[in-house]
């Protein structure tokens, strides 16, 4: 054993194989360059000369080389999650770990298995044979090794630095952000993520100070609202068991679904039900998600152009009237479409973030919420509130379903499509009402869990905005073109036999208010209103279930009244407002 440990070829293939196993990430992308800037191929040299840095601690490489160990025992991890999702480890998958209950977190390495011990056993029995090579070889730094390594070092984040303030000039914070809505919006990143967010291991150097930089940021906002009371008690409290869902749903148009008449088979589930309503006038005020989504759960006003609301959300409110909550969701806790919403998130009882890879890349889909839903209900709570947010149908549309959900055709489903490209109109259409159906099944089974519990059972679902769709002559896709298709949303509302029969004038108020004219902003006071949900400055004159709803003025986070304005040219264009 000792004269292999001593052979000369021995040292240089141990290591050759030790610094392969660590790069492997890194050459993967290499080998794929299709997913991967050519600017970014120039991470492999940073991620060696870092290699270095952390072997140069130690003058002896026996030491110095088991401070190669973290990033050696990660790597099978990183090439399996680059290999499978096709994206790096990021902030947003730091924080599904961080955030997430173990067995929910551990749902993204589905696949590995087994495999997981030995990779750990071999990578652990890699690193000794290459230390005991070292210290049987007596290898060493050469004297001005270790400072030359050093040097190159400085230089290298001496030409960062300088990169940054170039970066810093071309790219600027914009006017008006103060310092934590920079941090946590995070426009621009630093161009040193720009660089190597897909460089391993600088990625995780990268992703783990921006989770630290996030997490404190989203902390500080927090706390200004921690104090928040809205005084919520129950006065009509029951013996029976209560749940209340609330699903925020994504992009979902409410012409699309079948429901509303639709010709398409979108929604035959939901429809074979026979009793869920579908609210066909509900509008956003908002187009963007980061907006939108706060608005639904929280008292924040339309016209409120704030980042974050000034009082805590829905969830809070359910809280100090001794109920449990619970937020699940297929979306990202971290980033700058998703820290205004994670915010509120925070304040439940159990949060569960169950996507690896949130909608950049196909990850999972939007059943996985239905198990965990289920894991909720079995804790048997008296009273429960659990928020889901999905997916829905954000873009990549044929993303958000499976195969066997690939129901309308030719849907591009497998393809990269363009979605501003019309020539790509016929399969995003069709990839976007099977994301529909995929919703409708979805629901679906949230609802049959629900029939189960033989609790009082109301579920809410209200989607955060629109999607254009090259409707018609329209030249436009997607959201924030400021058209019609922006602003009107899907809202669904089911509610149990046992909750009808408590609250028999609430069903039928709602029932009767299917095509009165809606707002998203509505849904906070709704779902106090639907869990008799009492406080001292209440406004049931905004719940669509209360006998005091008065219709609401729709009024836009621009200040235009979206029933009143003109539509203009074959995409309905609201007007802007005039500026003073």
């Amino acid at each position: 054993m000792n004269l292999l440990l001593k052979h000369r070829m021995t040292l240089p293939l141990t290591l050759l194989l030790l610094v392969l196993l660590i790069l492997s990430p890194q050459l993967y992308l290499l080998l794929h360059k299709t997913t991967l800037p050519v600017f970014v191929q120039q991470g492999l040299l940073p991620a060696l000369l870092l290699l270095l840095l952390l072997l140069s601690v130690s003058r002896n490489f026996a030491t110095g080389i088991w401070f190669w160990l973290p990033f050696a025992l990660l790597a099978p991890q990183e090439l399996f999650y680059l290999s499978t999702y096709q994206k790096v480890t990021d902030a947003h998958a730091m924080a599904i770990i961080a955030e997430t209950d173990l067995a929910e977190a551990a749902g993204y390495l589905s696949g590995l298995g087994w495999l997981i011990l030995p990779a750990i056993l071999l990578v652990l029995m890699l690193v000794a044979v290459a230390s005991a090579v070292c210290k049987v070889q007596a290898l060493q730094w050469p004297r001005y090794g270790r400072p030359l390594v050093w040097l190159l070092t400085l230089c290298w984040l001496g030409w960062l630095y300088q990169q940054e303030l170039v970066y810093r000039e071309l790219y600027p914070v914009k006017e008006g952000r103060n310092a934590t809505e920079t941090e946590l919006s995070k426009r621009p990143l630093p161009n040193s993520h720009n660089l190597y967010h897909q460089s391993y291991p600088l990625n995780l150097l990268l992703a783990a100070n921006e989770f630290r930089v996030q997490k404190a940021a989203l902390a500080e906002v927090a706390a200004t609202v921690a104090d928040f009371r809205f005084g919520t008690s129950q006065p009509q409290n029951t013996a029976e068991r209560q749940i209340y869902v609330l699903v925020i749903g994504e992009t979902l148009r409410p012409d699309r679904l079948q429901l509303n008449g639709y010709p398409r088979a979108t929604t035959p589930r939901l429809a074979g039900l026979g009793d869920v309503v579908s609210f066909t006038n509900m509008v956003s005020p908002w187009a963007w998600t980061r907006m939108s989504v706060p608005v639904i759960l929280s008292r924040k006003s339309a016209q409120d152009h704030s980042y974050f609301s000034r009082e805590t959300s829905v969830v809070a409110a359910f809280k100090e009237a001794g109920f449990a909550t619970a937020w699940l969701s297929t979306q990202s806790p971290l980033g700058v479409h998703d820290s205004s919403v994670a915010l509120h998130a925070s304040e439940a009882d159990e949060v569960q973030y169950l996507n690896p890879v949130g909608y950049k890349k196909e990850g999972f889909y939007d059943d996985v919420l239905v198990g965990a839903f289920s894991r909720v209900l079995e804790k048997g709570e008296a009273k429960q509130l659990i928020v889901l947010h999905t997916l829905g149908s954000h873009f990549s549309y044929s993303d958000r379903y499976p195969d066997s959900f690939d129901l309308f055709q030719p849907s591009g489903k497998g393809e990269a499509l363009g979605m501003h490209d019309r020539a790509n109109k016929e399969k995003l259409n069709n990839a976007y009402d099977n994301t529909v159906a995929y919703t409708d099944y979805l629901l679906f089974n949230l609802i049959r869990q629900l029939e189960k519990q033989q609790a009082i059972s109301s579920l809410l679902l209200v989607s955060d905005h629109g999607e254009n769709l090259f409707d018609g002559d329209c030249d436009k896709s997607g959201h924030g073109h400021n058209t019609e298709f922006d602003y009107r949303v899907a809202a669904l509302w089911w509610g149990s036999a046992e909750f009808k029969a408590k609250y028999p004038q609430q069903t039928q108020l709602l029932q009767q208010r299917r095509d009165v004219p809606l707002i998203t902003s509505q849904t906070f006071h709704t779902m106090l209103d639907l869990a008799q949900l009492r406080y001292a400055d209440e406004r049931l004159a905004q719940s669509f279930a209360s006998t005091q709803f008065v219709p609401p003025q729709r009024i836009l986070a621009s200040g235009i009244d979206f029933d009143k304005a003109q539509r203009l040219g074959a995409c309905k264009v609201l007007p802007n407002p005039v500026q003073p």
